[in-house]
């Protein structure tokens, strides 16, 4: 199995999970709000719920015996099982694709979203001469 992502820069390709499917756009978007809603969410209840402080913000900085790191985004990574249409492909490819969020602290409204595709076949399959090669 190859184990090489590439970004996924074209918003036209089309990317299919089991039942459903979406363009590149469309699923940044989904991704990015469905993210966006949910931190609302906590730091609303947090606000109403715990006034001493807010769970996110205690990420902020992480304290190493004396040293103090500032953090400015939280990532959210997973990889799922998936096929992909491109636009200049040939047709359906299966493969895994990456797709990891980071959601800024600082500002709770600013996220970005990556997606990476990794092929379960090679797009060229693989000569016996390439172990040679690669000894050369």
């Amino acid at each position: 199995m190859n184990n090489k992502f590439t970004p996924l820069v074209c918003d036209d390709d089309v990317i299919l999970f089991e039942k459903d499917t979406f363009k590149i756009s469309r699923l940044k978007e989904l991704l990015s709000t469905d993210m966006s809603l949910k931190l609302n969410q906590i730091i609303y209840n947090q606000q109403t719920q715990k006034p001493q402080g807010l769970v996110i913000g205690s990420f902020a900085k992480a304290s190493i015996v004396q040293e103090h790191i500032e953090l400015s985004e939280i990532q959210f990574h997973s990889i799922k099982n998936c096929q992909i249409l491109r636009i200049c492909g040939k047709g359906w490819q299966k493969g895994k694709l990456k797709i990891q969020v980071s959601q800024s602290i600082i500002n709770q409204k600013l996220n970005q979203v990556y997606l990476e595709f990794c092929p379960d076949e090679p797009d060229d399959p693989e000569s016996p001469l390439d172990d040679i090669r690669k000894l050369i």
